[in-house]
């Protein structure tokens, strides 16, 4: 079984950019007391990662996925409750990131073929049942990825689903 870090995979395949950026995600999730898992069953000839706080999934990442070319690495959320995301104070050019990022259905079969949701205030039909996909993510996107894992981090602390 492979050992490495999600360190490593970030400076071996990544370009100095998206590591920086990549890294700093990485330490906000580990001050965050999230777990690093390594997806050792369906993605396990890929770099993918589930991010866990307190046994619950809060994201996914993967880093040069070969499937998908034009992507060095994406950052999923998991299926967010629509009610934590209305009570969380956003500013509103963080809101015009989430929108840009919401995760509509492709029909993968995963999902059903999406759901309804209300997201900061904006309705959405057929978002997949991970709410939010950030492509190749910027260094605004982080600041919008560091808020959605908040969200998650208080919705796992404060709900059951």
């Amino acid at each position: 079984m492979d050992k490495r870090s999600i360190e490593y995979y970030i400076s071996d395949e990544l370009s100095l950019d998206d590591q920086e950026i990549a890294l700093d995600f990485v330490d906000y999730l580990k001050n965050n007391e999230m777990e690093f898992v390594k997806d050792n069953n369906y993605w396990k000839d890929k770099i993918y990662y589930i991010i866990k706080y307190n046994t619950e999934c809060v994201c996914f990442i993967a880093i040069k996925d070969p499937d998908e070319k034009d992507n060095n690495w994406t950052v999923w959320s998991d299926d967010m409750d629509s009610n934590f995301m209305e009570d969380y104070p956003i500013e509103n050019g963080l809101k015009e990131i989430a929108w840009k990022h919401i995760d509509g259905c492709g029909n993968c079969g995963s999902c059903g073929g999406g759901r309804h949701k209300v997201i900061f205030g904006k309705e959405f039909d057929k978002v997949c049942g991970c709410t939010f996909r950030i492509d190749n993510p910027n260094s605004e996107d982080l600041q919008f990825m560091k808020i959605m894992v908040e969200i998650r981090k208080n919705e796992i602390l404060n709900h059951t689903r």
